[in-house]
């Protein structure tokens, strides 16, 4: 199983914990060089972190842990009105991210209302094509517990957050409701802590899951396959995004049948993964199961 973590320290010497992370059998994720200074996401085997914190300890940089690296979440509220979409919807997005998770948001067209509320067909698939959703909402909690039950239908990991501290739901958490400004008091930083922690636990018990049933290769074998054929171009923001069991590629259409034909090991990238168009953005990589397609080496 892969750890990610993020390096920030100088330039000097930066080399040498590139040719480590290669040398251990790990990935760069994303790496970001500013004249002087260093930021890099790697992933390595958990065995060898005592190794990269003695290197990183070496070149006088900082490691930074990342629990929800290699996920990508929706936050996702009621509507995108000022009565819904209010603080601390970006709170929540920008936490986890600093947590190493990719956030998309997403306001529900028909949200409105305890008892008429409910999410369509598309916002419910384009859900499930993330790790993992989290749910915003108020501080009513009547509305809440009715609310609520319309997310039982969504087939992927999922929090739900609000106001009231004591709201007897599955996968809850209190304490962050309907607010009129920022949350930057140091009691809301903990809350927004133990709401990732949380949000970590749930998507553990579903990357145990994926390791039940072993994938064909591992997501971050699968984009740097990718990246070597199809470079990111100058500029491009996050051209691949890694899930648990696959990946989101930004992608255009013209591009596919270049990732479909893209060899790792014995097999094309088309034999080991399900593809498909992503309603939200890009296309989706789906790695099938080693029990499905046999060995890829």
């Amino acid at each position: 199983m892969y750890k990610i973590m993020m390096f920030e320290g100088g330039v000097y010497k930066f080399n040498e914990l590139r040719e480590l992370i290669e040398d251990i059998g790990g990935f760069i994720v994303q790496e970001l060089v500013m004249q002087t200074d260093t930021i890099l996401h790697m992933a390595f085997p958990e065995e060898e972190e005592r190794e990269i914190r003695n290197k990183v300890k070496e070149l006088g940089g900082k490691l930074i842990d990342l629990p929800l690296a290699g996920t990508e979440i929706v936050v996702v509220t009621p509507s995108l009105g000022k009565h819904h979409a209010v603080n601390p919807l970006c709170d929540i997005g920008e936490y986890l991210r600093r947590k190493g998770a990719i956030t998309n948001m997403m306001g529900l067209a028909r949200g409105v209302g305890k008892r008429i509320a409910q999410i369509t067909a598309e916002e419910k698939m384009i859900m499930e094509e993330c790790d993992a959703v989290v749910f915003v909402f108020g501080n009513l909690k009547e509305c809440m517990a009715e609310k609520a039950k319309i997310f039982d239908a969504v087939n992927v990991p999922y929090l739900i957050v609000g106001g009231p501290p004591d709201l007897e739901l599955e996968h809850y958490l209190g304490g962050i409701g309907r607010r009129t400004d920022r949350m930057r008091r140091k009691e809301e930083f903990d809350t927004l802590e133990a709401m990732a922690s949380k949000l970590g636990e749930i998507l553990d018990e579903r990357r145990k899951e994926v390791e039940e049933d072993p994938l064909a290769a591992s997501p971050l074998f699968i984009k740097e396959l990718i990246e070597l054929v199809m470079p990111p171009k100058a500029g491009e923001d996050l051209p691949i995004i890694i899930h648990l069991d696959g990946l989101r590629v930004i992608i255009d259409e013209e591009e596919v049948a270049r990732i479909r034909d893209i060899e790792g090991g014995k097999k094309k990238l088309s034999e080991i993964c399900e593809i498909k168009k992503s309603l939200y953005r890009g296309y989706l990589l789906k790695i099938l199961p080693e029990a499905v397609t046999g060995s890829v080496f």
